[in-house]
């Protein structure tokens, strides 16, 4: 178990890091890298300030924004939902949430994939960027192949297999490459 710092930079890429909450390409209301705020009680307990003098937002300020920003258009780029918005989240707090939301879904990998702690770092960061951008039931159902050969050790097996539709290529290009790392 690592830093996952290559995984914290490719997840960044990814999702992007969004300090305002705004609404992803499905209409879920998200915050800083890809963090879904299921509804405006979970948004009240993030930690938010006033974009206009940096004090503390309140749990009801911040709950009022995540019902309107639920109320927006959805589809639009994450900066289109900056002018419905006064508060952002500092960076550290980004990157705090970023940190709890590793853990988290690490440790639903760890629960369905064998022996995960034993898996080169490289190996693991692979899994959790799937998972984060997948669901942990997501990753383990939908890619047997790839969890078979995960918990067998076989790390070219899972660069074969980790292809994910809806992603950039590029993304899928550096989760083979983190499999393929690992194999060597």
């Amino acid at each position: 178990m690592g830093d996952h710092t290559q995984l914290k930079e490719m997840l960044a890429a990814g999702e992007g890091t969004v300090p305002h909450m705004y609404l992803d390409t499905v209409g879920l209301v998200t915050v800083g890298v890809g963090h879904m705020i299921p509804n405006a009680a979970a948004a009240s307990e993030l930690n938010f300030v006033v974009r206009a003098n940096g004090s503390p937002a309140t749990p009801d300020q911040v709950a009022a924004e995540h019902t309107s920003i639920s109320q927006q258009q959805k589809g639009l780029i994450a900066q289109r939902y900056l002018q419905f918005t006064t508060l952002d989240m500092t960076d550290s707090a980004i990157q705090d949430l970023l940190s709890a939301d590793i853990a988290s879904v690490e440790a639903g990998v760890r629960s369905k994939f064998a022996g995960y702690d034993d898996y080169p770092e490289p190996a693991q960061d692979a899994l959790l960027d799937m998972a984060f951008n997948l669901g942990v039931a997501g990753l383990a159902g939908h890619f047997p192949r790839l969890k078979a050969a995960a918990e067998a050790g076989d790390w070219a097996t899972c660069a074969a297999q980790c292809h994910r539709n809806g992603i950039s290529e590029e993304r899928n290009q550096k989760t083979q490459a983190l499999f393929a790392s690992a194999a060597t």
